[in-house]
């Protein structure tokens, strides 16, 4: 088992170390000089002397070789230093921290919802295949899954906010919000979290429900679910015991490839629902240049998918003994 591990979190960190490079590289050859941002965001003023320029230059390892720059850099974030943000003077982590549990409530509640409705709506419809449930679900998931993220935010917030006027049209809380009570300060949460929420988790529901009754009916059809049959098994039975943990494998590895996407935040969502979370630091960091946020988040963000990508392969040993063997686990 350690061994298994131990070249996982290798394999793990070999591809870290690449996608760090990559985003490095990205980030220096985009249009516009670092420097002059440095200077000018903690100048104040975007006119700089030579002489402050190359003394920014200096300071932040600019006058280097790229390979030399981002050794500098490399090592700096492997303790998680990843600098000061250019924008407000403060440190990178300090904001991904402050950022960070907005991003996790609003998107743990959305995946939530999405894994608590989708997966059973699979298996409804695998079970009853071709009836009318099945019927009706397959075109509305697959119109769910076609409808574009922010045609769908302005849509709700269209309807719900300006329209109906029951929902609040942007941001975390009301203006109020300190005045409230108790309980009047958890409703109001709650309010503010309904449309971003739905807006985050009508397309991984669709996902989930397609793909989970894709799975199962590749399941529901092998001699063993027959053979189970055949005995008499209660159907209930056979369909939670045998059939259910016969397609974890794939649903494992398709919510593996999604829990990243929780924990990255959605760009587009927070920032047009004004969330202050990870997805709108990362947009407003991108339209600000400050480029050691960007990096951050961006480097945050690949850890969190090879974190994710691992414990799926864990996860697999658990479902299957079959891996566990393969893999000299067992």
């Amino acid at each position: 088992m350690i061994e298994y591990l131990a070249r996982r979190v290798l394999y793990a960190l070999v591809t870290l170390l690449g996608i760090t490079l990559i985003i490095f590289l990205l980030i220096h050859v985009a249009p516009g000089d670092p420097a002059i941002y440095y200077a000018s965001a903690f100048r104040g003023t975007a006119n700089v002397s030579p002489a402050v320029m190359k003394e920014v230059r200096r300071v932040h390892h600019l006058d280097e070789p790229l390979l030399i720059q981002y050794g500098y850099w490399l090592w700096a974030s492997s303790r998680l230093d990843f600098g000061m943000s250019i924008s407000n003077r403060r440190p990178v982590m300090e904001r991904v921290a402050e950022k960070l549990p907005n991003t996790l409530m609003l998107n743990g509640v959305a995946f939530l919802l999405a894994l608590t409705v989708g997966v059973p709506l699979g298996l409804l419809t695998a079970a009853r295949s071709s009836g009318l449930v099945d019927r009706f679900s397959g075109p509305v998931l697959l119109l769910l899954y076609s409808l574009p993220t922010y045609w769908v935010a302005l849509m709700l917030m269209q309807l719900f906010s300006m329209k109906l006027g029951l929902l609040p049209l942007y941001g975390m809380v009301s203006e109020a919000h300190a005045q409230m009570g108790p309980v009047g300060r958890l409703s109001d949460r709650v309010l503010h979290m309904v449309l971003p929420v739905l807006t985050l988790a009508y397309g991984q529901l669709a996902v989930l429900g397609r793909f989970s009754r894709a799975a199962i009916l590749d399941v529901i059809g092998k001699e063993f679910v027959v053979t189970a049959r055949a005995k008499g098994l209660n159907e209930q039975r056979i369909l939670l015991r045998h059939v259910f943990r016969n397609a974890l494998i794939p649903l494992i590895t398709l919510v593996g490839l999604m829990v990243p996407y929780v924990l990255s935040g959605g760009v587009i969502v927070e920032s047009v629902f004004a969330w202050d979370g990870l997805g709108r630091l990362f947009y407003d960091s991108v339209l600000s240049r400050d480029y050691p946020t960007v990096m951050a988040l961006s480097t945050l963000g690949a850890m969190a998918t090879l974190f994710s990508y691992l414990m799926t392969d864990l996860l697999y040993t658990l479902a299957d003994p079959r891996i566990r063997v393969g893999a000299g686990l067992a």
